[in-house]
């Protein structure tokens, strides 16, 4: 029975831990996040190309290619989908370096609490991001006067389908960030009395 025990158990800190695993697959969010952003602004650059040019865009490569995107949804999903990636990639970068120093054996350090602070700043932005952008962009482009086949969904239906659990995870993160910097300061604290 003990050796079913020894396999179960698994190291979360040091090299070869779970959190080596756990940096390398957080870098591979990384590099996704930078590929969908990147994507992202070569078909948003294409759409308003084409918008311009009334729906045609050719080219030598590409040959000729026809796109009839609906500005505000283009607008839209290109400042979302912008925001989306750029959030993730902070989010990886700031729990990379949280990963770091699991693996080096030394979670508690005073950047580690600021990088948890970090990252519940960043997620409520996404989640304030997913409520307002649309009503936001609805709101100017009826000022500009463009016709819309959509609807924008206001600021008050966005409300009442908050993400509570999004929302949890930020305060969770906000704890987190806390009992981290508690254990910075014990540990300097220690370094000093021996």
């Amino acid at each position: 029975m003990a050796g079913i025990e020894d396999t179960l158990k698994l190291r979360a800190i040091g090299r070869g831990s779970l959190s080596s695993v756990l940096k390398v697959l957080v870098d591979i969010f990384w590099i996704t996040a930078c590929a969908a952003l990147g994507f992202i602004w070569i078909i948003t650059f294409l759409s308003i190309i084409a918008t311009l040019s009334g729906g045609i865009v050719e080219n030598s490569i590409l040959g000729r290619i026809s796109l009839h995107a609906d500005p505000f949804r283009m607008t839209s999903l290109a400042l979302v989908g912008s925001i989306l990636c750029i959030g993730v990639m902070s989010i990886a970068s700031n729990l990379r370096s949280v990963f770091e120093t699991l693996v080096d054996g030394d979670p508690f350090v005073p950047e580690n609490a600021i990088r948890f602070r970090k990252i519940a700043l960043i997620i409520a932005i996404l989640e304030l991001t997913r409520i307002l952008v649309n009503p936001v962009i609805a709101f100017i482009i009826n000022i500009v006067g463009m016709d819309t086949q959509l609807q924008p969904v206001g600021i008050l239906t966005r409300l009442m389908s908050t993400n509570f659990i999004t929302w949890g995870a930020v305060l969770i993160l906000v704890v987190l960030s806390q009992v981290f910097a508690e254990g910075a300061r014990l540990r300097e604290d220690q370094q000093m009395t021996i």
